[in-house]
């Protein structure tokens, strides 16, 4: 069943949807991140407004069926609403001055039922008498919406700060042109999109057809086609791994963003399907933000692109869905920290020959250069750092060189890192 077949909203019949928990970890990471998003920009207390634009390219209609429908659950217009008034409400705590984030909401659907049912919802919700004022219901094609959208963020004298949410129904709804004309367009623009990349390699091949769905959508060229045939019949399930890499540097070059982080996501059931939740992003600290919040939500990890790791989760292994723990399979609550610690050794022993080829690196120059080729965080990064300064291989100083730094967790984002003048063995050999 396709996914617009599955997720079917008929609000004169009150038909909506089910949602899989996989559906569910994709809501709470837009949440979270919108979250802390706002509370980022907002860290400097003395900024009294911000503007922030959230677009929502294939939105649905509002509300989902969970617990075998015993209770609802809202979909991400509702999530975007709530998380942005939630954050209003936190940083308002204790403060004379009230702050404000003002803010605009494109909900966009291709199909009128849906936009219905949505509008429906944000009634009940207490939105409706802010429809086409500060909140927009769209029926469109989300490409064809895309420069009314664009022209309706310039006009909004607060910002154009924007996130754009595509949650598209294959890996083909939304042309990598289309996210390089936002990034071009808008100022401090990101953008999360779903892209179904199992989906994508399954029908792989040399056919006219699959070549042009990939050019409809400007990764083409990054596919080796003339080795595709070679790869299937001598690296049997590598190649599928390969192919990963070569549609993640499609994916980010044709994209026109500086940053890129994967969070992969897979369904639960025999033979599930996976695909890549994606955030792009101009801005580093908002790269950093959501490897943060992917690190909260994993249960496993692809060996794909070691050390460049895919973090992701798995609704298989989610024992709270599978009830594994009764079954003595609890170890997945050790995830974060074993993933978290092969990644540290492998930097460990990466990162000192880096500095040696390239130093007086500040650490979030460093981090700023590694960003799009793992998946560690700054914490990890600055932990994998610790048995280097105590070896003696690295030392790290503040900016102003007066201090030095002796431990890795309590590196600064504008410390210095410039290799050791005693170099130890390990970099003679």
């Amino acid at each position: 069943m396709a996914k617009d077949e599955k997720y079917k909203w008929d609000l004169s019949a009150g038909i909506y949807p089910n949602i899989d928990p996989h559906s569910k970890i994709k809501h709470q990471i837009i949440h979270d991140y919108i979250r802390s998003y706002i509370t980022v920009v907002m860290s400097n207390q003395m900024i009294p407004r911000i503007g922030i634009n959230i677009v929502d390219g294939f939105c649905g209609g509002g509300v989902y069926k969970d617990d075998w429908g015993r209770r609802d659950h809202y979909g991400s217009p509702i999530i975007a609403i709530e998380a942005v008034q939630e954050t209003v409400a936190e940083i308002n705590i204790q403060r004379n001055m009230p702050r404000e984030v003002l803010a605009q909401y494109f909900f966009i659907d291709i199909k009128k039922a849906n936009i219905d049912y949505l509008k429906a919802v944000l009634a009940t919700k207490g939105h409706g008498h802010r429809l086409d004022k500060d909140i927009y219901a769209l029926r469109a094609r989300f490409t064809n919406a895309l420069p009314s959208v664009i022209k309706k963020i310039k006009d909004f004298k607060f910002s154009e700060r924007s996130l754009f949410l595509l949650d598209q129904y294959a890996y083909k709804d939304v042309p990598f042109s289309s996210i390089r004309t936002i990034f071009n367009s808008l100022t401090n623009a990101e953008v999360l999109l779903t892209f179904n990349v199992d989906s994508l390699i399954d029908y792989l091949s040399e056919r006219d057809e699959n070549k042009k769905a990939l050019q409809n959508i400007d990764l083409e060229k990054y596919i080796p086609w003339e080795k595709l045939r070679s790869f299937k019949a001598t690296m049997r399930h590598e190649w599928q791994h390969l192919i990963q890499r070569f549609l993640a540097e499609g994916i980010l070059k044709e994209s026109g963003a500086d940053f890129m982080t994967v969070f992969f996501i897979t369904p639960g059931g025999p033979n599930p399907r996976a695909y890549w939740f994606i955030h792009l992003a101009k801005s580093y600290r908002a790269n950093a933000v959501m490897k943060e919040i992917h690190w909260r939500y994993g249960n496993n990890f692809s060996h794909s692109m070691t050390p460049s790791l895919f973090v992701g989760y798995d609704t298989n292994k989610d024992i709270q869905i599978t009830d594994q723990h009764a079954f003595g399979f609890g170890d997945e609550h050790n995830f974060c920290g074993v993933t978290s610690k092969r990644i540290e050794v492998e930097l460990s022993e990466v990162l000192p020959r880096k500095i040696y080829d390239q130093p007086q690196l500040s650490f979030e120059q460093m981090m700023m250069g590694m960003a799009n080729h793992t998946m560690a965080d700054e914490a990890i990064v600055k932990q994998s750092l610790h048995g280097p300064i105590m070896n003696g291989d690295i030392e790290v100083f503040d900016k102003n060189s007066r201090t030095k730094r002796r431990k890795g967790s309590s590196i600064k984002s504008s410390d210095i890192i410039i290799p050791s003048q005693q170099r130890t063995m390990f970099f003679t050999r």
